[in-house]
């Protein structure tokens, strides 16, 4: 009897995509070390899909353990921020963002040997109640954002977003570019399926079926290195009740095999090498002032 083929849920996908991945602790465990382990462990995916991504990396992370910022940079990754500590930017406000993204791209800087333009707010909190943050950013000294959700999501999220790249626009200067999270529909939902817990909890019949209804041009995914540390204890995660707790953990068992079968026969580069491609599909921002991270902390402190 011949076994029953399962098509891949990701046929429909673009070949071209681009593999992210937030590398931070578990949220059940904030000062512990089994990140680095399941960073290894996508890393080593990465070798046997041959392809290349990039990883978004708090400063506390690389401050802690330079020699995995070295290692991803070794094996020809983009290294790239995912700010200092994992608040939201919210939470931060203008000076305490510009100061932690200013200390967590040095630190990459250091520990990698590499330019660090891209940056990612935790939890993709620009939002527009955090519009000025495009223009810290950039002061900071980053070149590209991937820190938008273009839709209602569980924390934050930015429905009136372009699905596709944009520029932020900033006084004096051509503009930040924005890489949004790409999404599809399932119902009356827009949801970010290439990622995070919808990876991992989506039925394979509805991930086939969004693959098809991708919106946007630039397709990328992004998980967590807890995403696939399925040995991983249970504990209630600091600051969650019980259920929020449970679900962050559960289902981690099948996300290896999801991103294998995401990256295999396609070809996965760093989001740094796809900016001409997206500078040239980059529609108009949402509608937000202009300014420097200056003006931004002035406003703020009003």
């Amino acid at each position: 009897m011949r076994a029953r083929h399962d098509p891949c849920p990701f046929a429909a996908l673009p070949r071209r995509l681009t593999f992210t991945a937030d590398v931070e602790p578990s949220p059940a465990e904030p000062g512990g070390r089994r990140h680095l382990d399941a960073t290894a462990a996508l890393l080593d995916l990465l070798d046997e899909t041959g392809a290349r991504g990039t990883f978004f990396i708090l400063g506390e992370v690389a401050e802690a353990a330079p020699r995995l910022v070295r290692e991803i940079a070794a094996r020809g990754h983009e290294v790239a921020s995912h700010n200092h500590s994992h608040r939201d930017l919210e939470a931060l406000g203008p000076r305490g963002l510009l100061g932690e993204a200013r200390r967590a791209r040095a630190a990459l800087q250091d520990a990698s040997g590499q330019a660090v333009p891209g940056f990612r707010a935790p939890f993709f909190s620009l939002t527009p109640r955090t519009a000025w943050a495009a223009a810290v950013i950039a002061e900071a000294g980053h070149g590209y954002s991937s820190s938008v959700l273009p839709a209602r999501g569980f924390l934050h999220g930015h429905p009136a977003a372009p699905r596709r790249p944009f520029l932020w626009p900033l006084e004096g200067g051509e503009g930040l570019l924005e890489l949004p999270v790409p999404l599809a529909r399932l119902g009356p939902a827009r949801l970010p399926f290439l990622g995070g817990m919808y990876l991992r909890y989506l039925p394979p019949w509805d991930l086939r079926a969004m693959s098809a209804r991708l919106e946007g041009p630039l397709a990328w995914s992004y998980c967590h290195p807890y995403d696939i540390d399925a040995a991983e204890p249970f504990r209630r995660a600091p600051g969650l009740g019980l259920a929020s707790s449970a679900f962050l953990w559960a289902n981690r068992r099948v996300t290896l095999g999801r991103l294998r079968a995401l990256l295999r026969g396609r070809v996965s580069i760093p989001l740094a090498e796809r900016l001409d491609e997206a500078r040239a599909m980059a529609g108009p921002a949402p509608a937000q002032s202009k300014g420097s991270a200056e003006e931004a902390t002035v406003a703020a402190e009003r």
